[in-house]
This record gives C-alpha cells, sequence and structure tokens, in this order.
C-alpha cells in the first residue's frame, strides 16, 4: 500500500515537473511562429483589419466580395511577413511566410478580379498608401506615423472596396454615407496612432501628449460640425466626444501614477471604446 502511495507521488511529481516545461515550449512554439513571420504581433491590429471590410461587406452584402477579402487579410499577413523578413536582414529563414502569403494574395486578388474586373479601379488609390507602407518597412520604419497612417488609410478604405462590390465595383457606386463612415474609421484608428504612443512608446513625452489631445480635440470639432450639416450623424459627435475624453484622461492617469498602463489593459480599453465607434458609424451612417 506504500509502495503504491510512494509511487503515484512520485507520478504526480514528475507529471507537475513536466507541466511547467510543455508550457514553456508551447509559449517558445508561438514566439517562434511569431517572430519568424507567420502570426503578426501586432495585436492592435486586429481591430483595423477587421472592422472596416466586414461593415463594407455588412452594409452592401455580396458574397462575390469574398475573395477581396481573403486579398485583403492575405495582404496584410504578407505585410508582416516582409516586416519580419527585413528585420531579419532578409534570412531564408523568415521567407517562407512571405512566399505562403504571398501566393495567397495573389490567387485570391486574381479571383476577385475575374469576380469583377472592375476593382482595377481601385487600384491608383491602393497603389501610393501600399508603396509607403511598404517603403517604411524597407527602411526598417515600421513604427514611424507615416507607416501607421498608411495602413490606417488602407484599412479605411477596404470599407467602400467591399461595399462597392455589390455594384459596380468602382469608387463611383460608393454613397456618401459610405464616405462619411470610411473617414470615420480612418480618424479613429488614425487618432490611436497618437494615442497608444502617449501610453507605450511615448509614455512622458509632452509634445506627444499634445499631439494627441489636439487631434481627437479636432476630429470632435469636426464630428460636430458634421452634425450641425447633418443631424442624423449625431452618434458620431458623442463618440467624439469620448474619444477626445479618453486622449487625455487615461495618459493622464497614467502619468499621475508614474508608470505605463499594460498593453493588454490598453487593449481591452481599445475594445470596449471601438465598440462605441462601430455603433456609432451604424447608427450615423448605415441607412
Amino acid at each position: 500500500m506504500s509502495g503504491a502511495v510512494v509511487s503515484t507521488n512520485r507520478s504526480q511529481a514528475k507529471a507537475a515537473s513536466t507541466r511547467p516545461e510543455r508550457s514553456t515550449r508551447s509559449n517558445t512554439k508561438q514566439k517562434s511562429r511569431r517572430s519568424q513571420g507567420w502570426m503578426p504581433n501586432q495585436h492592435g491590429a486586429w481591430f483595423m483589419l477587421f472592422i472596416p471590410p466586414l461593415m463594407g461587406l455588412i452594409l452592401q452584402p455580396s458574397w462575390a466580395a469574398l475573395p477581396l477579402l481573403i486579398t485583403w487579410w492575405a495582404g496584410y499577413f504578407t505585410y508582416f511577413a516582409i516586416t519580419i523578413w527585413v528585420k531579419g536582414r532578409l534570412r531564408p529563414k523568415h521567407l517562407p511566410p512571405v512566399l505562403t502569403y504571398g501566393a495567397i494574395t495573389a490567387l485570391a486578388g486574381i479571383a476577385a478580379l475575374i469576380t469583377q474586373w472592375q476593382l482595377i479601379a481601385w487600384l491608383p488609390i491602393f497603389a501610393p498608401i501600399i508603396a509607403v507602407a511598404v517603403y517604411e518597412t524597407i527602411k526598417r520604419r515600421e513604427r514611424s506615423l507615416v507607416s501607421g497612417w498608411s495602413t490606417v488609410l488602407a484599412a479605411a478604405m477596404m470599407l467602400p472596396t467591399v461595399a462597392s462590390v455589390s455594384t459596380n465595383g468602382t469608387p463611383a457606386a460608393v454613397s456618401a454615407d459610405l464616405w462619411w463612415a470610411t473617414a470615420w474609421f480612418a480618424l479613429y484608428f488614425g487618432g490611436s496612432i497618437y494615442y497608444v504612443k502617449t501610453l507605450i512608446r511615448d509614455f512622458g513625452n509632452h509634445a506627444r501628449f499634445i499631439q494627441s489631445v489636439g487631434f481627437h480635440a479636432a476630429v470632435f470639432i469636426g464630428a460636430i460640425a458634421l452634425a450641425v450639416a447633418q443631424p442624423h450623424t449625431w452618434p458620431v459627435a458623442v463618440v467624439g466626444a469620448l474619444l477626445a475624453a479618453r486622449s487625455y484622461a487615461v495618459p493622464r492617469i497614467a502619468q499621475r501614477h508614474g508608470k505605463r498602463i499594460p498593453p493588454k489593459y490598453v487593449g481591452m480599453i481599445d475594445g470596449l471604446v471601438t465598440v462605441f465607434v462601430v455603433v456609432a458609424a451604424f447608427a450615423a451612417f448605415g441607412s
């Protein structure tokens, strides 16, 4: 009996000792997958990556938009993989994600054009935006404001692009409300570039704080002007006030405590705020 107990205890101790090792191996494997370019590690980009195109699909539904969505998402994964490849000094071990996602992007893009060839009309809009993003990556400035804005504009422009598939696939087919929704998301995600920097990379930088607050104040004023001209857009003005208040209050609270807010909590706050941004967009521009 005692021998069985000792054996059981040894087995349990052995199992307990191997759990952290397995967990460590799992975490190391996931980290390796991200570091090699297979999985984007910029978690804040997920909202930007999915919300505008999906909103375009919801507002103007069309199964024909599916290849375009795959092109966009695979294209972003390709962009991230290229970033890792360039940062890794073009090492061969970082090349497989570039080739894999690049091939998926190309095939999906061809399928999208076969489905609706008029989508090529969007190329003059996307080409310079993507060129800027790639250039900043080559220069290893993927965290710059220019790089951030290029990805924001590309993401926001996916809303009208996806919506256009339900008609003739050109910019001319997009309604004024959808263009306003596009601007709303571009300003929100663009403002987040400054706001997040005040909490993490540029924490305590007064100039960046003023830049962020000033930008959000300008967005709020613009939203009020829009609500005066088009009263049905008042939800955007309300959320604009929330964004302006957040840009001031959250960094101030962090500075008062003398330490950065952990990124996961920044993400949680952003997730909640993004819900309000999306609801405001549907309420103001979804009719």
